[in-house]
């Protein structure tokens, strides 16, 4: 399996839509040197300290949309790309068992967007302390610790399973659909999370509530049920997935 996942790894470090994810991913250093050097287009509403303005640059990311759409549309090609264009018959028959290529995919998967999670954050970091710290929008101390840190990031670390629930979506609809259509289908499910979260009854039990509602209300509780939720949802997906790939013709 070892094997396997490195040759994804080097297959998924060469794909165009991938670094451009990467670059994207650099994006709070732009937004931090606008702010320092007050660029118009940048706009501080208060002062942030180094662990809001971490897991702020995150979310802010992807809620641009395309940079969430792209992460959608590598899950669903790394499986779905290469049925359509007839690799997978190659990797099939390379492999003791069809399950270990599907776990293996998925686990890339992941990696992928656990790189780009801590690649923002890294940046965001570098940041914080080359330009927001040394501006009126951030702390000279920046490595003092505030009172809703831990809130902050339990939250993005939820909402980072969030991502990979949507990612696992695509990943098993690119065995039915093609690689696009996989993308924006998941896509639709981040938008019908975000309609499910007006209605005030199930709201907060709605996946992606800490990530699509702004005005969220905060429990250590409900943020591990969240979490929880995903982690079963995203096993089922994988279960799912192999099962699927098993009975296809390829």
């Amino acid at each position: 399996m070892q094997s396997i996942i490195l040759a994804e790894l080097y297959k998924l470090l060469k794909r165009k839509n991938f670094i451009i994810l990467a670059v994207l991913s650099l994006w709070s250093l732009i937004y931090g040197l606008g702010a320092f050097l007050h660029w118009d287009f940048v706009k501080i509403g208060a002062k942030l300290d180094l662990v809001t303005f971490i897991t702020t640059m995150w979310t802010f990311l992807l809620i641009l949309t395309i940079p969430l759409l792209l992460i959608l549309y590598t899950a669903s090609f790394i499986l779905g790309g290469e049925i359509q264009g007839g690799q997978i018959l190659l990797e099939v028959n390379r492999v003791s068992s069809k399950k270990t290529l599907i776990i293996s995919k998925y686990i890339v998967v992941i990696l992928s967007i656990l790189f780009l999670y801590v690649l923002n954050c890294l940046s965001s970091l570098i940041t914080y302390i080359c330009f927001l710290s040394r501006s009126e929008f951030g702390y000279v101390h920046f490595w003092e610790l505030h009172s809703t840190n831990m809130q902050s990031i339990i939250i993005s670390l939820v909402n980072l399973g969030f991502i990979i629930l949507l990612a696992s979506i695509a990943f098993y609809l690119s065995l039915y659909v093609s690689t696009i259509v996989a993308a924006f289908a998941s896509l639709g499910v981040y938008f019908l999370c975000q309609l499910l979260s007006y209605v005030a009854i199930i709201s907060k039990f709605v996946p992606g509530y800490f990530f699509v509602v702004s005005t969220y209300h905060f429990s250590f509780g409900l943020s591990m049920i969240h979490l929880l939720s995903y982690f079963s949802i995203c096993i089922l997906l994988l279960v799912a997935t192999m099962k699927g790939f098993e009975k296809k013709a390829l």
